[in-house]
């Protein structure tokens, strides 16, 4: 009936309601976090994927950044930003918004020009607006630029020169490039098109084409290894090629020696230099390219080889005077400084063969190149380690102090297990030749630090030691070098 009431709800129901509403609410408080972070995660990656896309398609060298080192604005839209992106080759730098208009309305560097109408060093400033380098001064009136809080002044990519908005005039615009204090190590863009056009018409007399350049003009081939020691390769990549051309910058990661120094060929002879980013390992393999030009028949175009020391190690840096490590205390400006001021040596080079001398002599010697120490037992096989587990997971060896702690974590294991035990036992050096070629004779187990294990059922091992021809390395303050004797012979 209309008049009567509803009977009040029990305990009992009342606790259900209760718990039926603390069930929602506890639900809603962990699935819509969930929710949240599932969504944002799911548009990160859809950014993430147009990003990659952008960056696959574009000319530019994108790289995106979350937080820039220096106050940045965009060269778009003008605004300030924290984080976007920024190109490697030219230095431009934009909002993740501004990606696709940057691209349609900035030019990056050109490793070549369009046309061979031009002479191959005559080349026009190419400008960019805002950003320039701190403590850069105007090429004009000779003030400081970059002191707005605004996009402002103007930068040429190739020879670093900067002007005032103000100070910018036409003749200015239309002058020709003289590609600034690096121009004896840039390869120009006008150099590589004239080459390419030589090719096509079958000629290769490079002598002349370099003549309009000097003699003073050593092209500077920059061999960075990412993966050394504290893997700061993949930046000095990026800052190589804002102040070099690109063409002549390469990641060894990528591009192996073998490939990347046949750039050499199409150089003047015995002008190019190579500055090799990396350690002790990554020097090696550079220095095993270089014989490998020699077996070609390409001795002429052989560079001289200089040392950025990015390794845990870095002996042969250290004895050729370019230091025990670099971790970004001098700008790359400098560095290209002390490349251009490095005197050539000598570097004696050792090659090693591993030969059975057993009843049946069917495996083949192995060989292997020492530039100035190589090991036999525990130091050997605590190299091998490491080198083995930083090929798996080369993330986690990001720190040249953390890489000495595996050294010493392998160096106690060895102590511990003993693998190379009585190896004094086994190894006799038993002849030392006039030209101090030393040859040992292993009984039955060796290490050797180039990476290989020689073992045999107790048949025994020979390795000798043959001196290879001098080879040219860059030497900065040659007066503080000192050499290893059995290794290094200077000239």
């Amino acid at each position: 009936m209309d008049g009567e009431r509803r009977p009040a709800l029990g305990p009992p129901a009342q606790s259900l309601l209760a718990d039926g509403h603390l069930v929602l609410w506890t639900l809603c408080s962990v699935l819509l976090p969930v929710f949240i972070t599932f969504w944002c995660s799911l548009q990160r990656s859809r950014r993430q994927l147009h990003r990659r896309d952008i960056f696959r398609k574009s000319k530019h060298g994108w790289r995106d950044t979350d937080l820039f080192s220096q106050p940045t604005y965009c060269c778009v839209c003008a605004q300030h930003i924290l984080q976007g992106a920024f190109c490697d080759c030219c230095g431009l730098r934009v909002n993740e918004g501004c990606l696709k208009k940057a691209d349609k309305r900035f030019q990056c560097k050109e490793i070549m020009l369009k046309s061979d109408t031009r002479a191959p060093d005559a080349m026009p400033h190419h400008w960019i607006r805002g950003n320039v380098p701190l403590c850069s001064y105007c090429v004009v009136c000779k003030q400081q630029c970059g002191t707005k809080p605004k996009l402002c002044d103007y930068r040429c990519i190739w020879c670093q020169k900067t002007v005032h908005d103000e100070c910018m005039k036409n003749s200015l615009k239309n002058e020709k490039c003289d590609f600034g204090e690096f121009k004896n190590l840039i390869i120009p863009p006008g150099y590589i098109t004239s080459i390419n056009q030589m090719r096509k018409n079958k000629k290769t007399d490079y002598e002349v084409l370099a003549s309009k350049f000097g003699k003073q003009w050593t092209p500077l081939i920059i061999l960075a290894n990412s993966r050394s020691g504290t893997n700061m390769g993949e930046g000095l990549l990026g800052e190589f090629k804002i102040l070099l051309n690109p063409v002549q910058v390469f990641d060894v990661t990528k591009t192996p020696p073998v490939k990347a120094l046949q750039l050499c060929t199409l150089l003047p002879c015995h002008s190019a230099r190579v500055l090799v980013c990396g350690g002790d390992g990554t020097v090696g393999w550079v220095l095993d390219a270089v014989d490998e030009m020699k077996i070609k028949g390409q001795e002429k175009y052989i560079p001289q080889v200089a040392v950025l020391p990015l390794g845990t190690g870095n002996d042969l840096s250290n004895t050729l005077g370019w230091g025990t490590g670099y971790a970004g205390e001098i700008p790359v400006a400098q560095v290209l400084r002390n490349v251009m001021e490095a005197d050539g040596i000598k570097l004696d080079r050792w090659k090693v063969q591993v030969t059975n001398k057993g009843y049946y002599n069917l495996r083949k010697p192995k060989e292997f190149t020492m530039n100035n120490y190589f090991s036999i037992g525990p130091d050997a096989l605590m190299a091998l380690n490491f080198h083995a587990h930083r090929e798996k997971a080369p993330s986690l060896f990001s720190s040249r102090i953390l890489n000495k702690a595996v050294y010493l974590f392998y160096g106690t294991k060895d102590c511990l297990v003993q693998e190379c035990k009585d190896l004094n036992k086994k190894v006799e050096n038993w002849m030392v030749s006039e030209w101090n070629c030393l040859i040992w004779k292993v009984s039955s187990f060796s290490t050797l630090a180039t990476g290989a294990v020689a073992a045999d059922s107790g048949k025994g091992w020979e390795t000798r030691l043959t001196l290879l021809p001098g080879m040219m390395m860059g030497c900065w303050k040659s007066s503080v070098c000192t050499g290893l004797s059995t290794a290094l012979r200077f000239s």
